[in-house]
């Protein structure tokens, strides 16, 4: 397995299957810009609340016909039915049509990892479909131990980068200065602090860059 985070932004993802599988990865695809088609007989409650531009449910019985018909028309295919031979239809007919596809009840082409937003940061976590409950013991761990002066520091480090982009032109040269900003004393007691604008201004007269 290759570890990647995919922009889904305007994409086309179709997901087969209308239950609480589906209802998640519904729920992240949208959250990451994907336009999504739902095909199902019938769909969770929580499904069918959804309201979104980028939402479609299409309440049909799957067969060999359309799920071609669906699969041709979507870039990725997530495969999220309680039917076996079904799943196995879809994964089949997406490999004929050269198209990623995710299956919720074995590993395929990509597995979707547990994922925790902390601020700007996306930390994603898998077993590989080995234990999905110490892949959420893990995900819980992390969420502990990540502080908020990090968070902070992904701010002070994004604000930096664009102010050294117009002043040092050398790559290696501005990785060195945004490492040394990572590592001052004072930098740092600011982020601890929560004053990020402090940090920000420190930073600036610190390492030269007015």
């Amino acid at each position: 397995m290759f570890p990647v985070i995919l922009n889904l932004e305007k994409k086309s993802v179709v997901v087969f299957g209308g239950g609480k599988v589906a209802e998640r990865r519904v729920a992240k695809l949208l959250d990451a810009g994907a336009k999504v088609k739902v095909v199902s007989k019938d769909f969770t409650p929580t499904l069918r609340k959804l309201k979104s531009a980028n939402l479609e449910l299409l309440m049909q019985e799957l067969n060999e016909k359309n799920i071609k018909k669906f699969v041709k028309t979507a870039d990725i295919a997530l495969a999220a039915t309680s039917d076996k031979d079904l799943n196995d239809a879809i994964e089949r007919e997406s490999r004929k049509s050269g198209k990623l596809v995710n299956r919720a009840d074995k590993a395929s082409d990509f597995i979707i990892p547990a994922t925790l937003k902390l601020g700007s940061a996306l930390i994603s976590v898998s077993t590989k479909g080995k234990s999905p409950a110490v892949t959420k013991l893990i995900k819980q761990r992390i969420k502990k131990a990540v502080a908020s002066e990090d968070l902070l520091l992904i701010e002070l480090q994004e604000y930096l980068r664009e102010k050294l982009r117009s002043k040092v032109k050398n790559q290696v040269e501005r990785k060195k200065i945004l490492r040394e900003a990572m590592n001052r004393p004072e930098i740092v007691e600011c982020l601890r602090k929560g004053d990020i604008e402090k940090a920000k201004k420190l930073a600036i007269a610190t390492l030269h860059l007015r």
